[in-house]
């Protein structure tokens, strides 16, 4: 690994750019889960974030006076979104609106000025060329109907506070605005998260895992600098719980992709070692992801995730 390599993070801060991480998905698909690691590897002092939500134009009240979900265009201020990333890009400081989720209203915007990575997370970061032209990494959250439901259920219900019998009516409300304005934005992605429910269940049927297929665009650039390889004689070799792995390429809306599709649990001495050869790259990371013993898909797919905005930030840094 040459020495431009050894402290990631320096050469991050020398550059004195703003890298945009864009993570489109709906409401409740788990946007926030498959940025952990990026989060967590270059802890607080590196890494911010914020939601599209606190972009829509019309309060709960008014969208409903409308009849207009918040997944339409119309109900967003992709405008102001757009001018705002290219402030903070600029180092500069915005007024950043605020969405209550707990009261449906707006509150009083904030002073916010942007770390060296910035992560935004909504329903719409791609839907204008102009939006996709200044978001440096792009990720689609795509889980199935069934798994997203049940997430975004719990959510409201557990941590919102909203009705059961008033959440699955928006649910079933929402899902032709979803097919018509933020199915299509996966087209753009770099990477696309599709999740199913996991093949490996218990006796009574039941599981909370989630099978995780990684679709990504394949790099037109030179990666030499970080290799990032499984082991696959050691997954088959300490795992003692179902776990399965399978690698495939293909085309993917007229792109050449890998499909990497991952179910089940790992040992954590697996993960262990990406997460070091990751670190390694990154010049230290601010604290462990993971210390349970056995890990999932998902916790897998964070390092994956991880490694390849890696990548990216990497050739900018080294070819812009």
């Amino acid at each position: 690994m040459g020495k431009e390599n050894i402290n990631f993070k320096e050469r991050i801060l020398r550059s004195k750019r703003i890298f945009i991480i864009g993570v489109a998905g709906d409401s409740g698909s788990g946007k926030t889960t498959f940025v952990k690691g990026i989060r967590d590897m270059f802890g607080e002092d590196m890494v911010c974030t914020f939601s599209l939500d606190d972009y829509h134009k019309y309060d709960r009240e008014q969208r409903d006076k409308l009849k207009i979900t918040p997944l339409n265009p119309k109900a967003n201020n992709l405008d102001l979104l757009y001018e705002h990333l290219v402030k903070l890009k600029k180092g500069q400081t915005i007024n950043k609106p605020v969405y209550d989720h707990s009261t449906g209203k707006f509150g009083k915007p904030v002073k916010f000025k942007s770390k060296p990575i910035l992560i935004i997370e909504g329903l719409m970061p791609f839907y204008t060329e102009k939006l996709r032209s200044i978001i440096d990494f792009k990720m689609f959250v795509d889980p199935e109907r069934t798994v997203k439901r049940r997430w975004k259920i719990k959510r409201d219900v557990q941590e919102r506070g909203h009705k059961l019998e008033d959440v699955m009516p928006e649910i079933i409300a929402r899902e032709p605005d979803y097919k018509m304005y933020i199915d299509f934005e996966k087209i753009y992605a770099e990477v696309v998260i599709k999740i199913h429910p996991t093949k490996f269940v218990d006796i009574t049927g039941n599981s909370d895992m989630v099978s995780i297929r990684l679709i990504q665009r394949l790099l037109d650039i030179p990666v030499s600098h970080l290799d990032l390889e499984i082991d696959l004689a050691k997954i088959l070799k300490v795992s003692k719980r179902n776990f399965s792995l399978d690698f495939e390429g293909g085309d993917y809306y007229g792109y050449n992709v890998s499909f990497i599709t991952i179910d089940g649990m790992v040992s954590q001495e697996v993960i262990h070692e990406l997460e070091k050869r990751i670190c390694e790259f990154i010049g230290g990371c601010v604290k462990d992801v993971f210390n349970e013993e056995y890990t999932t898909a998902t916790d897998l797919a964070q390092l994956l995730i991880a490694w390849r905005f890696l990548e990216k930030i990497n050739y900018i840094l080294s070819h812009k």
